[in-house]
């Protein structure tokens, strides 16, 4: 029993223990940014103003940049682990698809725009 109370830290110790480390700050603020980009753009392709949907389109870029940071700063630290290698090739395997579907479709709104 006296070897119990020993281990355990004192009330003043525990005072001085912050609840959360770190690491789970920041992954909570960047899981918060990330709900907030979803929003964003949420707002953004049901904004019917264009006005608005400017405004949104800032607001989601600005909480886009601040979540990259971040992630950098996380990436940097080793608190979130990335992908390997070989994830990353399809990634970007499939963003360069993706950006190859955007060009035609834009190219194909603009021919029946005009």
């Amino acid at each position: 029993m006296q070897q119990q109370q020993m281990n355990q830290p004192s009330n003043q110790q525990m005072q001085h223990m912050p609840i959360l480390q770190d690491p789970d700050i920041v992954y909570s603020y960047l899981a918060d940014l990330k709900r907030t980009a979803r929003e964003y753009t949420t707002a953004v392709t049901e904004s019917n103003c264009p006005e608005v949907r400017q405004q949104f389109e800032q607001l989601l870029q600005s909480c886009l940049q601040m979540q990259g940071q971040v992630y950098q700063l996380m990436s940097q630290q080793g608190w979130y682990n990335t992908s390997s290698s070989v994830q990353s090739q399809e990634i970007m395997k499939q963003i360069t698809t993706y950006q190859q579907t955007q060009q035609k479709t834009q190219q194909l709104v603009q021919k029946f725009v005009q």
